[in-house]
């Protein structure tokens, strides 16, 4: 009777523990975090992905060439780019902020501050 008990408890407090956890994964969501797009280190706009509700494109022009970055709800990518090697549009979809998108050639970086996750889970040498 007493190891029915001590079960019983058991489960009750990993029950309580995960509908927390999952509680705190659903607040954390709702704001989905700020992408910065830098140009040359100089910060030329920011962006709530938070408050994207429809799908919409940004394009950015200079000197060395032209990026189109893409917007949807909690994510951003570079869609498009007239760079020879297009690793910033291979990259996909930024949302977690673990690693910036970075167009080389045309010196433009996308970071994204707060929402998503706030640790990396591993990284690999």
């Amino acid at each position: 009777m007493k190891s029915n008990k001590f079960w019983l408890v058991t489960l009750g407090v990993m029950m309580i523990i995960s509908v927390a956890l999952m509680l705190m994964l659903m607040l954390r969501q709702i704001h989905a975090g700020t992408a910065n797009i830098y140009r040359d280190g100089a910060l030329i706009d920011s962006i709530d992905l938070s408050a994207a509700t429809e799908p919409y494109s940004i394009t950015v022009e200079s000197a060395s060439g032209v990026n189109v970055i893409s917007v949807e709800h909690g994510r951003v990518c570079v869609s498009d780019s007239d760079c020879p090697d297009k690793l910033c549009v291979r990259q996909g979809w930024l949302s977690d902020g673990s690693i910036p998108i970075v167009c080389l050639p045309h010196r433009l970086v996308i970071t994204l501050e707060g929402g998503g996750t706030p640790y990396v889970d591993a990284i690999v040498g």
